[in-house]
């Protein structure tokens, strides 16, 4: 990854519009923002939260040499 500064507001945002995508069902819009993300140089993880069941995602910059999932 270039030393170019992220923007974690607009990161945040369009994780949050991948999670609200993902709730409706909608994993074709799903799939393009987590594309998004990924040309970012972003590596995203989801899980879920064992005691509440709720899904959860973050993010970290991809360093070289990580596959794309």
């Amino acid at each position: 990854m270039t030393a170019a500064k992220l923007d974690e507001t607009l990161i945040e945002q369009l994780i949050q519009d991948r999670i609200e995508a993902r709730r409706a069902r909608d994993f074709a819009k799903a799939d393009s923002i987590r594309k998004t993300l990924d040309g970012m140089g972003l590596m995203i993880i989801d899980g879920k939260d064992e005691a509440t069941g709720e899904f959860w995602t973050t993010w970290e910059v991809r360093t070289a040499g990580e596959d794309t999932p």
